[in-house]
């Protein structure tokens, strides 16, 4: 009912109105320019497609080693406070997001964020994370002393922006214009946990610590003192929204939820459609034709085949895995059935990840025991991953939670039918019940266990052996929109929600 709401009120929002609306994104990830996933992915496609409706949308993120080649802009002007016990000095600079004339603002400071990596390194999470944190928030904020460009709204994302929030309500009195904080949560498992005087350090007020603040079990929470702070909530699918209110997906913050729930929403993510176009894809070795996706397929997959020492034969299905390994994922489940995948079928497994070292190690087993049937490749490569999207019949993603994913998207785009567990934003993009077919786009399972993955495989695999059917599935996988044309007239519409909540106040 919500969305239905929200889908008759963007319908209403006119360009004037609109072009009223000013915001800031606020983010430690932005791609192409720095990222480690998901997150990076939303926050460097999610503005342009605001502005293609008519926002203007510019963005923060921190200026990384990685970053240090890019053309910028450098301001004159400075900013500068203080952190702890010592007092912080920041550049800014600018790019433009992509080809488009989106603003993309760097803050500059060698000390904390001169790195090569954006949280931790070889030798695990920095340890002033916190102070990065706070760092990055707080610029937000003062960036409009520099630019002479004001925010209506400022677009939090995930812990390290999350302090935003508080910090505008902080100065929110003295500021001579309504301004409002939207804060979306990508994955609530990453929470910026620290101490007391952390906080401290922030010179937040202290009456921001407590149970209605940044306070949580004794510590320093900084995603909870963003979700007790933000005028509106979103999370990246309308499961997660629903399935984070509760114990089993709400990481200790159900109950923080559960009391900002007239506030949280969920708005499914999109994917960059011109970025990941199988028709225009210049990793893939043969275009696929979404409407004749037939003899496209067949090639990628043979040489997908001939890439990876496979046995070459189009007629054996090919199960895709491009993910991190470890718990989340649930890709344990998968290596506990692959000796009886491989007795009980013909078909071959391609994976491409990293992370667990035992669950590197044990694909890398089975790939040496079954060499003509199973590949794996460990770590990450951008080409191999489209590849294996192209080639592959089936793509496994049997998550124990997810709270979008964007994968199975560029999967079915390229006509790799998903296989998923039903959860999270795995529920809101795969369709598998239908009489006909006519909308059934992949396969879902409830429990999180080897028996019913094991179950969900036969049932795909008996699939692939009915060619009329299968093809049919496929097309509907690859005519599935995941455009994000209607993420962001929802945002537009939560953007003025926002506004005006806090206007009445």
């Amino acid at each position: 009912m919500l969305l239905l709401i929200l889908n008759i009120l963007t319908t209403k929002l006119t360009r004037n109105s609109l072009l009223k609306l000013k915001i800031l994104f606020v983010s430690p990830e932005v791609t192409p320019l720095a990222r480690t996933g998901g997150l990076g992915d939303v926050v460097g496609s999610l503005p342009l497609a605001l502005k293609e409706i008519g926002i203007d949308v510019r963005l923060i993120c921190p200026l990384y080693n990685s970053c240090k080649k890019i053309q910028r802009k450098l301001y004159r002007k400075k900013i500068s406070f203080k952190l702890g016990k010592k007092n912080f000095s920041f550049s800014i600079s600018s790019t433009a997001l992509k080809e488009s004339n989106t603003p993309v603002y760097f803050i500059e400071n060698k000390q904390l964020f001169s790195r090569d990596g954006i949280y931790s390194d070889e030798s695990g999470n920095f340890s002033d994370n916190a102070i990065r944190a706070f760092a990055l928030s707080r610029a937000a904020i003062e960036l409009e002393k520099v630019i002479e460009w004001k925010a209506d709204v400022f677009h939090a994302h995930d812990w390290m922006a999350s302090p935003t929030c508080g910090y505008l309500n902080s100065v929110a009195d003295t500021l001579e214009r309504s301004v409002a904080s939207v804060l979306t949560i990508h994955n609530l498992e990453h929470q910026g946990t620290f101490s007391h005087q952390d906080f401290q350090d922030s010179y937040l007020p202290e009456k921001y610590w407590g149970m209605d603040g940044f306070e949580h079990n004794g510590n320093l929470n900084l995603l909870k003192g963003g979700i007790q702070h933000a005028t509106k909530l979103t999370t990246v699918s309308p499961t997660y929204a629903k399935e984070i209110r509760t114990v089993s997906f709400g990481e200790g913050l159900e109950k923080s939820l559960v009391y900002r729930a007239g506030d949280l929403i969920g708005v499914l993510n999109g994917i960059d459609e011109k970025a990941w176009d199988p028709l225009n894809d210049s990793y893939l070795t043969s275009k696929i034709d979404p409407s004749f996706p037939e003899e496209g397929k067949k090639k990628c997959k043979l040489d997908l085949q001939s890439e990876l020492n496979l046995k070459k034969d189009h007629t054996l299905p090919i199960l895709g895995v491009v993910s991190r390994l470890y718990q989340q994922k649930g890709l344990d489940l998968l290596l506990e059935i692959i000796p009886s995948l491989m007795k009980q079928s013909n078909s071959q497994l391609v994976i491409l990840g990293s992370g667990d070292p035992s669950q590197e190690k044990a694909f890398e087993k089975f790939s040496q025991k079954y060499p003509t049937r199973i590949s794996t490749s460990i770590g990450f490569n951008d080409g191999l991953a489209r590849r294996i999207f192209g080639g592959s019949d089936f793509f496994l993603m049997p998550s124990r939670f997810e709270p979008c994913g964007l994968a199975q998207q560029y999967a079915m785009r390229y006509g790799s039918i998903p296989i998923a567990r039903k959860t999270g934003g795995l529920s809101d993009t795969i369709t598998t019940s239908s009489k006909d077919l006519n909308s059934v786009n992949g396969f879902l399972f409830k429990k999180a266990n080897q028996e019913d993955l094991q179950k969900v495989i036969h049932k795909a695999l008996l699939l692939f052996n009915n060619y009329e059917d299968f093809s049919k599935v496929r097309k509907n996988a690859m005519k599935s929109c995941f455009s994000w044309t209607s993420a962001a007239k929802k945002y537009a519409q939560i953007y003025s929600w926002a506004l005006e909540e806090n206007s009445n106040n």
